[in-house]
């Protein structure tokens, strides 16, 4: 089968057909399997995960004071 020029525009325009787009994926996935065993980064994003959650507590134990907090931090926390 053989594709129209108006088919074979639509493909190359497509994201995923572009340099770029293959690029990217290339670079991410290559990324993503390196950080996976890396175990440094792993504690980060275990220690990030943790400082958050305390971040939250510590947020909702201030306003059960009664400590005004203000909305930009409740936001930033997730709250």
């Amino acid at each position: 089968m053989k594709l129209t020029k108006e088919q074979a525009n639509i493909i190359r325009s497509t994201e995923s057909f572009t340099n770029e787009g293959i690029v990217q994926r290339m670079f991410a996935k290559l990324l993503k399997s390196k950080l996976k065993k890396d175990p440094n980064f792993k504690r980060a994003v275990d220690d990030a995960d943790k400082a958050a959650i305390n971040l939250q507590k510590a947020i909702k134990s201030a306003e059960d004071k009664g400590v005004e907090v203000p909305d930009r931090l409740k936001r930033y926390a997730g709250l």
